[in-house]
């Protein structure tokens, strides 16, 4: 009996840890006090040495992305980010950036070397302060003027972004 309860358990705790691992990819904005303002400030030295400051993206869609190596959900999300920066590349209209939560550089690194992606990366822990990140990824929608439209928690999906560009261009 003890053995069937134990079993059961196991089988409820795994279940729950998929659902929280690969749940919902669709954007909530309900979730955040940044929709309708100004973009908090996201700048600073990239992983790769170089510099990147939000302000200087100013009339083009910037997703802001935060994410850990560590996280599934951030994994499955990639190839999304992957397409939406060669999206932003073929027409000028987007960018991405992504805040590493509680991570390494090196693990960065490995990362996108793997996955792809040259999009920069910074190690900024309080613009996860700012942005109120609670768990990763989250990501934010920024308008060319710098004011956040959506709030993505739990994955992006590239068709849904493009989506919104394309319907507020």
């Amino acid at each position: 009996m003890a053995r069937k309860i134990a079993l059961s358990v196991g089988v409820v705790l795994v279940a729950f840890i998929a659902l929280l691992a690969f749940g919902g990819t669709t954007p909530d904005e309900e979730t955040s006090d940044l929709l309708g303002v100004r973009v908090p400030e996201v700048k600073g030295e990239t992983l790769t040495g170089g510099s990147y400051n939000i302000d200087a993206a100013r009339g083009k869609w910037v997703v802001v992305n935060f994410f850990a190596t560590w996280c599934p959900q951030c994994v499955v999300e990639h190839p999304d980010l992957v397409a939406l920066e060669e999206w932003g590349a073929q027409n000028g209209q987007l960018e991405v950036v992504s805040i590493v939560f509680n991570d390494t550089p090196d693990s960065v690194a490995e990362f996108f070397d793997e996955r792809g992606g040259t999009w920069p990366v910074l190690a900024e822990p309080s613009t996860s302060v700012a942005f109120q990140i609670r768990a990763v990824p989250e990501s934010f929608l920024v308008d060319p003027s710098g004011v956040v439209r959506v709030h993505y928690t739990g994955g992006i999906l590239a068709e849904s972004v493009i989506t919104v560009i394309e319907e507020n261009s």
